[in-house]
């Protein structure tokens, strides 16, 4: 015993007052920690774009909107305050009906291209032979930008590679399609004009709705490409069927995906180059004395679109499932 009591040490009593510090431990970094790292090092060139580069062109945009005078040489801007917004509201009447237009034109397109790019998804998800040429195919026209997919992208609609010159030169001397034959043979096929007109705008948008739901139908592959076998086997041994897999499995775990993909869509629709509210909104860019103008609708509509997002953000969030 009594080496036992001269082997323990003995600690210093410790002052009243004040409390034992614990022994220093060199610190770790938590998995969770780590990983936070590098989220913020993958989006620091982000990060710093935005503080160096956009920031600034947005504080510039917003001193045209509330002056005159702006993009003029020689000439200093004068303040207006809300005169510009009040021109771009009250004066400049087709402003707010081109924006009104070109909304009411993108809704089925945004729910077309979400829908389109869902099914796609899950159709490159089954095991087939060539599915990954499949894959690529469909998401080429995302990544292509020359050629023959620019000069298609520079067309509104089949209609207008009609209209251009009824014919696409291909080396030879042949006419490629004749859309007027095409939609004539609807007309006197289905018997409606309604109806043969619905279906020649989704053929007018066939093109736009494929080039657009590339990054879509990839997030959704890579979310269906998430969930564990082990969830579609056990569903398999209850006897579930396909239709009831995807109900209670495939869609809750991708729900999450449907809002992402829903606002990527919406932000992509209403800033494309060829959106008739972008397009007008340009056409004052363009002119010198229309510069504050200009600005002044470019803050307004992005004030449209910020709240077209939130309404379809707070409609979407009650449908969505996550998983724990």
């Amino acid at each position: 015993m009594a080496e036992n009591a001269v082997a323990v040490k003995k600690r210093k009593p410790v002052p009243k007052g004040k409390k034992r510090r614990p022994p220093l431990k060199k610190q770790l970094l938590s998995l969770e920690r780590k990983k936070s790292l590098y989220g913020y090092l993958f989006v620091s060139p982000l990060i710093i774009g935005f503080a160096f580069i956009y920031i600034p062109v947005l504080v510039q945009s917003m001193m045209y909107a509330f002056s005159a005078n702006a993009g003029q040489p020689g000439r200093a801007l004068e303040f207006v305050g809300w005169q510009n917004f009040y021109n771009a509201l009250f004066v400049e009447t087709g402003f707010l009906q081109t924006v009104f237009s070109s909304t009411v034109a993108l809704l089925p397109e945004i729910f077309i291209i979400i829908f389109f790019a869902f099914f796609m998804a899950n159709v490159l998800n089954q095991n087939f032979k060539g599915r990954t040429v499949a894959r690529v195919i469909f998401f080429i026209p995302v990544v292509l930008s020359t050629g023959i997919i620019t000069y298609f992208d520079n067309l509104t609609s089949l209609t207008d590679v009609y209209e251009s010159g009824s014919k696409l030169d291909v080396g030879v001397d042949t006419m490629m399609f004749d859309f007027t034959q095409l939609e004539q043979l609807m007309l006197s096929t289905l018997g409606s004009t309604q109806l043969a007109s619905v279906i020649s705008t989704a053929i007018n948008s066939l093109y736009s709705v494929i080039t657009s739901a590339g990054v879509q139908m990839l997030v959704f592959l890579s979310g269906l490409q998430s969930i564990s076998s082990n969830m579609y086997e056990a569903a398999k041994v209850e006897g579930a069927t396909g239709w009831e897999v995807f109900w209670k499995i495939s869609f809750p775990m991708i729900s999450p995906l449907i809002l992402v993909n829903l606002l990527y869509t919406v932000i992509d629709l209403f800033t494309r180059i060829d959106n008739q509210a972008v397009n007008f909104i340009n056409e004052y860019f363009t002119n010198v004395a229309t510069y504050s103008l200009a600005s002044a609708f470019s803050w307004i509509y992005t004030l449209v679109v910020i709240v077209f997002v939130a309404v379809i953000w707070l409609l979407v969030k009650k449908l969505i499932v996550y998983q724990d």
